[in-house]
C-alpha cells in the first residue's frame, strides 16, 4: 500500500509544484526539476518512516512478499527451466530467487529517486506546451546542454564513501546504504557522460539516433558504464564540453 501511495506521488507532485516556478521563470528548467525530485523524495521518506513507525516496515512486507513469490516459482517447472536451474533442487531453487529479490529491494529509495526524476523530466516537457499558450516560458533545453549543479561531484563522492564505510558494519542498514549510495554515484555521472556524448556527436553532424544507441550500448557493459562514469567525472571536474566550444545550462 505505501508504495503504491509513492507511486502516485511520484505522478502527482510535479504537477503540483512546477507549475508556480515556470510561471515566474527565475529558475533554469532544471533547477526546477531537482526542487520537484526533492519533492518527490521528502514525501516518499516521510511515508516510509510512517510504514516503519506503524510495524508495516516497506522493505519487511517486500521480503514477505517475495518468499511467497519464490516458493511459487520454484514448485514451477517452467520457470526453473527459464532460468536454465533444472539441476538444482526445489529449495535451492527457492533461496537463489530470494536472494535475488532481497538484493532488489534494497534499491527501493534510488529506484524512487529515478522515477522522480524522470517523471519531473515529463512533467516540466508537458506543462511548459500547456503554460507556454498564455505566456513565454523557459523551454526544455537540449539534453546535450544539461549538466548538475557545481558541487555535486563532491557530493555524490562523500556519499560513495560514506556507504562504503557503512558497509564494513554487520548492520543491514549498512548494506541497503551502499547499496544505494553506489547506484545514485553510478546514475550521476553516467547521466552527466551521455550528455557529453550527445554534445560530442552533435558536433560531429551525426544523427541523434546513433548517440542514443552508443550510449545504450556502453550501458549494458560493465567496461562501458566504468567508461561513462569516469568521461562523467571528466566533464564535472575538466569542463569536457567547454573545450568543445559549449556552454552546459543546469548549473
Amino acid at each position: 500500500m505505501y508504495l503504491s501511495v509513492i507511486f502516485i506521488l511520484t505522478i502527482v507532485i510535479p504537477f503540483l509544484v512546477m507549475p508556480k516556478h515556470i510561471r515566474i521563470g527565475i529558475l533554469p528548467p532544471y533547477r526546477v526539476v531537482l526542487l520537484s525530485m526533492m519533492g518527490i523524495c521528502t514525501m516518499a521518506a516521510v511515508i516510509l518512516m510512517i510504514a516503519s513507525f506503524s510495524g508495516q516496515g516497506v522493505y519487511a512486507q517486500l521480503l514477505e512478499a517475495a518468499e511467497i513469490a519464490s516458493d511459487q516459482m520454484s514448485s514451477n517447472p517452467a520457470l526453473v527451466e527459464a532460468f536454465g536451474a533444472g539441476g538444482i533442487s526445489e529449495v535451492e531453487m527457492s533461496k537463489f530467487l530470494m536472494q535475488m529479490y532481497s538484493k532488489s529491494f534494497l534499491l527501493v529509495p534510488s529506484g524512487i529517486l529515478f522515477m522522480g526524476a524522470i517523471t519531473s523530466y515529463i512533467a516540466y516537457i508537458i506543462l511548459s506546451r500547456i503554460m507556454s499558450k498564455n505566456g513565454e516560458v523557459k523551454k526544455m533545453p537540449k539534453y546535450r546542454e544539461f549538466t548538475f549543479p557545481h558541487g555535486t561531484a563532491m557530493a555524490v563522492m562523500v556519499m560513495y564513501l560514506i556507504g562504503w564505510i557503512m558497509l564494513d558494519s554487520e548492520a543491514k542498514m549498512g548494506e541497503i546504504i551502499y547499496a544505494n549510495f553506489s547506484t545514485i554515484f553510478d546514475l550521476v555521472f553516467v547521466l552527466q557522460a551521455i550528455a557529453v556524448v550527445f554534445m560530442f556527436f552533435h558536433f560531429k553532424k551525426v544523427p541523434q539516433v546513433v548517440s542514443v544507441i552508443a550510449c545504450a550500448c556502453m550501458c549494458v557493459s560493465s567496461f562501458g558504464k566504468t567508461f561513462m562514469v569516469l568521461l562523467g567525472m571528466a566533464d564535472m571536474f575538466f569542463g569536457l564540453r567547454a573545450r568543445m566550444g559549449s556552454r552546459p545550462s543546469g548549473r
